[in-house]
């Protein structure tokens, strides 16, 4: 049983939970099973779904696909067995399809060939199939012999793509031949050719298909009921396992049969009875490598001794083929769904009598019992959900109904729209919209039923699981159709095994000795004497697996809390931020593609994912492999690595820290008291992690005393060192214990417990003997937090008691005696206010800050016009005296809330007066000044008062934002203070931002032209250099928005200057197109070709202004042409491309030579 352990699989499903598939329907007017992967991570797969329609769908492993969904049909046409087959080239990816009637072929772009768009979804294949005209004879062709009916149509069929690129097809007629057409390569001109391969003799005929009387009698037992092609150098040989139980081999080249086989030969018993009755459901595989040549599997539908029978392909020295016999391999299973032959192994897929799907597979090499090896599928849905006494009924079936790998959401919606008789799509509906959807619906179906205005609670609960029940029946039904195999494939490149269903599509993965134990029959668990593996024996490979020694009721209690343990949405990330985990993934507004419904789920797509690639392709680099890797050999690595990651004992702690980021405080408690007992890694980080959860829950106490137990482990554990940030700040003196103390005080200060603040900045202090420094910002937290809650006598304690009676601390004093003194002290607010103002005019900006206490105070008192005058005063400032970036920043954030200010006022009261320029103030109770010579100075002369409106607020803030858009893009003009609006229209023009400059120009009604003619400025430069510098001109191009994204082809840099001059020149029309005369002045100065675009916009408004740009650049060629045209135009001939109404001919005769006339003067 330890070779059974080592190779047993385990099915897993792919799911679709956000999205249904729709297909865009083709028809053709005069395909049946297969199954491909190409280009390393894409699947493609088709399905039939009736006799006349075929379902081609794209999914890939790496990307999401739009248009990924095509049904085609046609009509009148009956698709053949074997009738779809789909082959890959360099640049094409080639479907050749075969009907009773008809043969196919269609080409479409090898995914490597296309333009693939970084974003979440990118293009299909079938992007673009709607362009293809199918009825062309490069893509169909008629059969001459086409028969209309199921009985005369052909048996099988199979199709390939030659050396040369030509498409061919194999059909097994009614009467013992195959005929084989020929279509051309789909890039050369040629001709069908049709030939036909039969006992009798060997001819070719290029069309017609004659009947069975005129051509000779051919029995029926030469009906080739399955066949398989093979391509040599310089031959290619067809396989045909027909009705009388032998195998034929043609040769196409010599168009002869080279061998016949009886396969009843290899039979052990009962030839006799299964050679009298024809092979119906017999079939046939082909597998080739270099290493072990050609083999074949035959498939013998024998009831109730069914078997393969592997053969190899042998050729002797005078083109002789034999074969040789390598296993025979016996299965008791009835109902064959596929199989397919790998170098060592057949694997197959079958129906069982209660119509489950059975995957096993066999090694036909060095399988001596027999014995086929198991793989477990992934189980159906109970079919009757219990209930018990004290639970909701409806919470209970939307838990099982909307549980991972239950039910599929085609599934879902099938019943629901059945459930609600009607026809109603619900394709757009997320995961979660659709499970609201069915509440709805169930919850309305149960309240119109009822007649009755009371129910007991009992009868009412009887009532609701009644109608869930009949809900959860039609979901059953459907996602039992929908499981129905289809088709089995392995890639031969990376050997990964897919199973394809009615609904979905599932992989097999290499099953580990913990999920083989679990899913193996109850018979193999009742003792450990008859258990196949051991129990030493399992734990022994996790120890391998996990790097560390386990006991098995560890490992059960932590598997059942991975595999049960489902995602609780919490959004709770206001204190999130203080911890600043820049290595790990924080939570993001942006919606997943598909929404984790489990821990592990959530931990694998936002941080598993990225570290276990990362660490397989760093294991190849360092091994100097560049092969490809398998699919066992990647999803065991994968699998591996995972549970590693999971494992509790591993120093990296990234799932813990994952929940943590993700608000799963529920699910992480109940983790840390699962391993809390036993796990001796990262104790310090669980206690950690623990807290968070106690503050989330408000118990904060608890959270305390987690902490101070953390803090004994924080220069051992790396999560810790990674959240104080003692890594990066290595170099520094501070202790790695007080750099924790801080990060933990920020957060229960940002949550609010300043009883806990006091009592940890306690604690730290006692530790922070040797550091004033950090002494002094603790006695000023503990100061801080006394003085809020009205300890005044502690608070004067602290004071006292602080190192440091510098400016450090002084400021916070002040800050927060200033509060106490506007909230206590109404009477003397006048003067505190005027006293708070002084000061801030005094004070360095980036120092001391008092314009926002004074802002904060107005604003609590309701007083909003005077907290934008400070905003607005606090913003002059830091436009003169603070030339940066981040100066910049701020002042536009202070004119912002200026704006906020007047906008809650009333219009009438919208206004300020617009503080003094000058840099000083006059203060009450200064002394006089003097001059140099010692006399008294002059009184300055009164300013005039300056009233800013609302609108002029708007102005000063559109021009703050301005520069700070402009610093952003070139930091050194940072620097430029004081640029009037003109000014910033033009630096804005050189840097390459036009949409800023635009709105600038708007906002001050300036005129455009500035702007139109630095973009065609630029458009020149590009047109002469090309695109060398690319980085630069990506920059300011991405600094624009544009109208729309080129998804077709890709576009250079010049191209998209010119698509941003022609947005523009649409989007902000002018009078008689100026602005388009002087983007044409500007192009025809520099002597650059005017576009064509641009020409025909221009022409069609003003044409003679054209013909005088013409004329006045001596272009005189262009304008001869011009006025030609203009005379086509007024006689009819494109007028409308001169915007020329259309009027009757007698019309223009009598009027052109005056229009004529007029034009050549207007010159």
């Amino acid at each position: 049983m330890a070779g059974v352990l080592e190779r047993s699989y385990i099915e897993i499903c792919g799911f679709e939970r956000e999205s249904v598939l729709r297909f865009r329907q083709i028809t053709l007017n005069l395909v049946c099973l297969t199954f491909s992967i190409y280009a390393s991570a894409c699947l493609l797969f088709s399905r039939c779904t009736s006799g006349d329609t075929v379902q081609f769908v794209e999914q890939s492993l790496d990307t999401n696909l739009l248009n990924n969904a095509v049904r085609l049909r046609i009509p009148n046409c009956l698709l053949l067995p074997g009738g779809v087959c789909i082959q890959e080239t360099l640049n094409n990816i080639i479907i050749l399809i075969v009907t009773s009637q008809s043969v196919h072929r269609l080409v479409l772009p090898h995914p490597t060939r296309m333009y693939r768009s970084v974003s979440v979804w990118t293009f299909s294949i079938f992007t673009d199939i709607g362009k293809l005209n199918l009825n062309e004879p490069a893509h169909s062709y008629v059969l001459p012999f086409a028969q209309g009916t199921q009985t005369t149509a052909p048996s099988t069929s199979a199709g390939w793509i030659s050396h040369q690129g030509e498409a061919l097809f194999a059909l097994a007629s009614p009467s013992g031949a195959i005929t084989v057409v020929t279509l051309p390569a789909h890039d050369q001109d040629g001709t069908v050719s049709i030939l036909e391969l039969k006992q009798s003799s060997m001819m070719q005929r290029l069309a017609g298909w004659m009947p069975t009387a005129i051509r000779g009698d051919q029995s029926i037992p030469d009906l080739a009921i399955s066949l398989a092609v093979h391509q040599l150098e310089d031959d290619t040989f067809i396989f045909a396992l027909c009705q009388d139980h032998k195998l034929r081999m043609w040769s196409l080249k010599h168009q002869m049969c080279l061998l016949v086989t009886d396969m009843l030969e290899y039979m052990p018993a009962g030839r006799g009875e299964v050679k009298a009755s024809p092979a119906l459901a017999h079939k046939l595989r082909l597998f080739f490598s270099s290493s072990i040549g050609l083999c074949l599997a035959i498939y013998l539908a024998v009831p109730k001794r069914s078997q393969f029978c592997v053969l190899q392909l042998v050729a002797s020295e005078n083109n002789r083929y034999s074969l040789d016999h390598i296993s025979t391999l016996f299965t008791t299973q009835e109902t064959l769904v596929d199989f397919v032959l790998t170098a060592t192994d057949i694997w197959a897929v079958w129906l069982d009598n209660d119509n489950q799907t059975v995957v096993k597979y066999i090694s036909f090499e060095h399988n001596t019992t027999g014995m086929w090896n198991q793989v477990f599928v992934q189980p159906s849905p109970e079919e009757e959900v219990h209930v018990g006494e004290d639970q909701d009924p409806r919470e209970m079936y939307l838990e099982v109904l909307f549980s991972p790998l239950r039910f599929t959401a085609s599934a879902i919606i099938k019943a629901l729209q059945i459930y609600k008789r009607d026809t109603e799509r619900y394709s757009d509906l997320s995961w979660e919209e659709l499970k609201k959807e069915v509440t709805v619906t169930v919850e309305n179906e149960l309240q119109g039923s009822v007649t009755e205005y009371e129910f007991c609670q009992e009868d009412y609960r009887l009532l609701q699981v009644e109608f869930w029940s009949k809900f959860y029946a039609c979901c059953l039904q459907y996602q039992d159709v929908l499981s129905t195999p289809l088709a089995l494939h392995i890639s031969p490149a990376t050997a990964m095994v897919c199973v394809l269903k009615k609904g979905f599509v599932s992989f097999l993965l290499p099953c580990f000795a913990i999920d083989h134990l679990y899913l193996s029959s109850d018979d193999y668990l009742i003792s450990e004497e008859e258990t196949p593996i051991a129990e030493e024996e399992i734990l022994h490979r996790l120890s391998v697996y996990f790097g560390l020694s386990l006991s098995y009721k560890i490992v059960t209690v932590f598997t059942y809390f991975m595999c049960y343990l489902s995602l609780f949405r919490n959004a709770d990330l206001q204190h999130l931020s203080v911890l600043e985990l820049s290595d790990s993934t924080t939570p993001t507004s942006r919606r997943s593609v598909l929404n984790p419904q489990t821990v592990v789920e959530l931990f694998y797509q936002n941080v598993a994912r990225k570290a276990i690639m990362s660490q397989i392709f760093s294991q190849q680099d360092v091994e100097g492999n560049q092969t490809m890797l398998h699919w066992s050999q990647m999803i065991s690595s994968v699998l591996t690595l995972l549970c590693q990651f999971l494992w509790p004992s591993n120093p990296s702690f990234l799932f813990p820290e994952c929940l943590m980021l993700n608000c799963q405080y529920t699910q992480l408690q109940e983790y840390v008291r699962l391993v809390g007992p036993w796990c001796q890694v990262n104790v310090g980080s669980y206690r950690f992690v623990l807290g968070h959860c106690y503050l989330a829950s408000g118990e904060g106490q608890k959270a305390l005393q987690c902490f101070q137990e953390a803090a004994a482990e924080v220069d051992k554990e790396e999560f810790l060192m990674k959240l104080t940030g003692s890594v990066e700040e290595a170099a520094t003196t501070t202790a790695p214990r007080l750099l924790y103390y801080n990060k933990v005080l920020r957060l229960l200060e940002d949550i609010g417990l300043p009883e806990l603040v006091i009592h940890l900045a306690t604690l730290a202090i006692s530790e922070a003997a040797n550091d004033e420094r950090i002494q002094a910002a603790l006695w000023t937290r503990i100061f801080k937090h006394h003085l809020d809650l009205g300890h005044n006598s502690q608070a004067y304690e602290a004071l006292t008691q602080n190192p440091d009676s510098s400016r450090y601390s002084l400021s916070s004093i002040l800050s927060c005696i200033f509060s106490k003194l506007l909230c206590c002290f109404v009477l003397c607010v006048l003067q505190v206010v005027s006293i708070i103002e002084s000061r801030a005019r005094a004070v360095d900006l980036m120092t001391h800050n008092y314009y926002e206490l004074l802002y904060a105070f107005h604003i609590n008192r309701h007083n909003y016009r005077k907290a934008g005058t400070v905003m607005f005063e606090y913003g002059m400032r830091l436009g003169r005296e603070v030339r940066t970036l981040r100066g910049l920043q701020k002042q536009v954030n202070c004119y912002l809330a200026a704006l906020s200010c007047l906008r809650l006022v009333h219009p009438d009261y919208a206004w300020i007066v617009q503080p003094s320029s000058g840099a000083a103030y006059e203060r009450p109770g200064t002394s006089p000044k003097r001059n140099y010579d010692g006399e008294f100075a002059a009184n300055p002369v009164s300013q005039q008062i300056d009233i800013l409106e609302l609108k002029d607020l708007e102005k000063e803030y559109v021009l703050a934002r301005s520069r700070l858009t402009l610093a952003q893009q070139d930091p050194p003009s940072a620097a430029i203070a004081g640029a009037s609006s003109q000014e910033m229209v033009a630096l804005l023009v050189q840097t390459g931002l036009f949409d800023t400059a635009l709105t600038l120009c708007q906002t001050f009604n300036l005129s455009l032209t500035p702007v139109f003619e630095g973009l065609t400025f630029k458009c020149i430069k590009l047109q002469y250099k090309g695109d060398r510098e690319q980085t630069e001109v990506w920059n300011w191009l991405a600094a624009n928005q544009l109208p729309t994204v080129i998804t077709t082809k890709e576009s250079s840099a010049t191209d998209e200057a010119w698509r941003l001059l022609a947005h523009y020149l649409e989007k902000y029309p002018s009078q008689n197109a100026q602005y388009h005369r002087c983007v044409l002045n500007k192009l025809l100065s520099h002597g650059v070709p005017v576009p064509d675009w641009l020409l025909n916009a221009y022409k069609e408004v003003d044409a003679a202004a054209l013909l005088r740009l013409y004329l006045n650049y001596d272009q005189l060629e262009s304008a001869a042409e011009l006025v030609l045209e203009y005379v086509d135009a007024l006689l009819g001939k494109g007028h409308q491309y001169f915007g020329i109404e259309v009027c009757s001919p007698d019309y223009y005769y009598n009027l052109n030579k005056y229009s004529v006339s007029f034009f050549l003067t207007t010159i």
